[in-house]
């Protein structure tokens, strides 16, 4: 009995230290792309805002984004972002309404970037933005 606990006591004060070791973890993520493009990175992001007036006018707007960054060689890197926005006003006043100008986007961005030396870089860089193209004064 006194060796049963004895071994557990030292397993307890032994297993914060096995803690710390940085051992290699599967990935059963059947989606990773870790083991076939080790150079990709892809992370993502959520926006939602949402505006109105005194006077009983407002917009929202919603934004999913996705980025991914592959580095092609230790001199070279491209960046791809896909935005897909969805926006269009609402009404306020007596009561709630949104309007009919619902619209949904894609927005596509890259970058790419060559870095011959150390002090000396370029880039090659594309970006579009959105404008609404109602005549209708929010505020």
């Amino acid at each position: 009995m006194k060796k049963l606990l004895l071994i557990t006591a030292l397993s307890l004060m032994l297993l914060p230290l096995l803690a710390q070791i940085n051992m290699p973890r599967p990935d059963f993520n059947p989606y990773s792309l870790k083991s076939s493009l080790p150079n990709l990175n892809m992370s993502h992001s959520m926006g939602f805002q949402v505006g109105t007036s005194s006077r009983g006018s407002g917009y929202y707007l919603s934004r999913y984004t996705n980025h991914l960054s592959y580095k092609l060689s230790t001199k070279m890197d491209l960046d791809v972002d896909l935005n897909f926005v969805n926006f269009g006003s609402m009404n306020t006043g007596s009561s709630f309404s949104l309007n009919d100008d619902n619209d949904t986007k894609l927005l596509p961005e890259f970058s790419l970037r060559y870095q011959p030396k150390e002090n000396m870089s370029f880039e090659l860089r594309m970006g579009q933005g959105f404008m609404n193209q109602t005549t209708f004064n929010r505020w």
